[in-house]
């Protein structure tokens, strides 16, 4: 899975969730890294991984996207919709989805670890806005 293609992706699943107002891409094309979103103009999520020379999203991969009732406050929390979020979305080239809480891989507060069919691994790490 393409890190880029996915911050797309997650930013139109995410923006159907009311806990998470409006989600802003920090990037678009090719554009520079970092690759992430902001959420509800305060909460900001770092993508890295992933295959960069994975195809394309294919359209229809968005799908219907089910709402999540959250009410996120702290970053284990915002982690814990997003993962749920990703996991009732049920993309197909999503193998699996867990907080960094459950994988156990990181002492980060808030993230996601995303492993795809096509092996590729995508994290997702909440940082504070000082540090985008």
């Amino acid at each position: 899975m393409n890190v880029r293609g996915f911050e797309g992706w997650l930013a139109g699943v995410l923006g159907a969730q009311p806990w998470a107002e409006q989600v802003t891409r920090w990037s678009t094309g090719e554009g520079p890294k970092p690759v992430g979103l902001t959420l509800a103009g305060r909460v900001h999520l770092q993508l890295v991984g992933g295959d960069q020379k994975a195809a394309p999203l294919d359209p229809n991969d968005a799908g219907v996207v089910p709402a999540v009732e959250a009410s996120p406050t702290d970053p284990a929390g915002c982690a814990e919709a997003i993962t749920r979020t990703v996991a009732e979305a049920g993309m197909p080239r999503v193998k699996s989805a867990e907080t960094y809480a459950a994988w156990g891989g990181s002492t980060k507060p808030g993230g996601m670890r995303v492993v795809f069919v096509d092996g590729s691994e995508l994290f997702a790490s909440i940082v504070d806005s000082g540090r985008r």
